[in-house]
């Protein structure tokens, strides 16, 4: 079980969260090198943190293994949209509609 001291602050998830998970890095670095894994899937954001440096950014910087940020929510980023247009382009029905007409 994993104790977290410092209270959550929305856009600073990295600050509570990586010191346990860096620990299980290492303890499982140390204790069973065979199975490390070559990539970490992190429940947080890295680059498209809206700062740019996410939880998985944090954890990848840290323990030298690449991260991929798996967020459960799309932050405002510039250049991304988080609205119903987007959702509709994400769409299967949308992408048909491309593959229709030739356009991907």
């Amino acid at each position: 079980m994993v104790s977290l001291t410092a209270p959550y602050v929305s856009g600073f998830l990295a600050f509570r969260e990586v010191p346990f998970l860096l620990e299980l890095v290492q303890q499982l670095r140390e204790k069973e090198p065979g199975l490390m894994p070559q990539v970490l899937l992190v429940d947080g954001n890295g680059v498209l943190h809206h700062r740019g440096f996410g939880v998985a950014c944090h954890l990848g910087v840290l323990t030298d293994l690449p991260c991929v940020g798996v967020a459960k929510k799309l932050l405002q980023v510039d250049g991304l949209e988080n609205n119903a247009l987007h959702k509709e382009k994400l769409s299967g029905a949308y992408m048909e509609q491309l593959l229709n007409k030739n356009l991907l």
